[in-house]
């Protein structure tokens, strides 16, 4: 004779129960895993976006240095400084109240060794600022003034300052048909966020070429 009881202690598989708590810690642990999945993408995305910004940053700020350290100003200056050739002018800007500087200067081409107008500003685009670089032949300055091709150098930054050192102070504005030199020592900056904080990187040139 078969016993009934034993029939129900050999029978086996999975209750209803068992399968609906089996697939919720499934979903859970799914859930857990896409989440974790999620935030790692998250995070290298964001770092690979910040760090194409810092090297960004770097690398406009050596190509300014390297430009800066090769400029080149006759003396003496005129005082009418658009019809002089050579110039080196820093001015003091602000663009909703973020540092804007505007700087131009005559610098020697790394490209073919000719005598170039160089010009860095910042302009305001859909509440954004960009920096921008102007380039032309040294022909005449209030070429560099007009309306020349103009190229994107960084997006989306927080600010720009031009600096030079002098008497032991850092000074915003710099005017060669004043001085009749150029600064010892410029000091270039360049802001941008980075997940909210602002980030400022800094580079430090010294004109070498000797002034005629």
């Amino acid at each position: 004779m078969i016993n009934a009881d034993d029939g129900i202690k050999n029978r086996t598989g999975f209750t209803l129960l068992e399968v609906l708590i089996s697939i919720t810690l499934l979903t859970v642990v799914l859930g857990a895993v896409y989440s974790s999945f999620f935030l790692v993408q998250k995070a290298v995305k964001r770092f690979d976006d910040v760090s194409l910004k810092y090297q960004e940053a770097r690398t406009v700020l050596d190509m300014m240095r390297q430009e800066i350290e090769g400029s080149f100003i006759t003396t003496p200056q005129l005082k009418d400084i658009t019809k002089n050739k050579t110039i080196f002018l820093a001015r003091d800007r602000d663009i909703f109240d973020k540092k804007a500087s505007e700087l131009y200067f005559t610098t020697f081409s790394s490209r073919d060794s000719n005598l170039n107008l160089a010009a860095y500003i910042v302009e305001e685009r859909d509440k954004s600022l960009t920096l921008l670089k102007m380039e032309a032949p040294a022909i005449n300055i209030s070429t560099i003034f007009s309306k020349l091709h103009k190229s994107e150098m960084m997006e989306n930054i927080n600010g720009f300052s031009v600096e030079m050192l002098v008497n032991d102070k850092w000074v915003r504005t710099w005017d060669s048909s004043q001085t009749d030199s150029r600064p010892d020592i410029v000091r270039i900056s360049i802001e941008f966020d980075d997940s909210g904080n602002n980030v400022k990187l800094t580079e430090y040139a010294r004109p070498r070429i000797v002034t005629q």
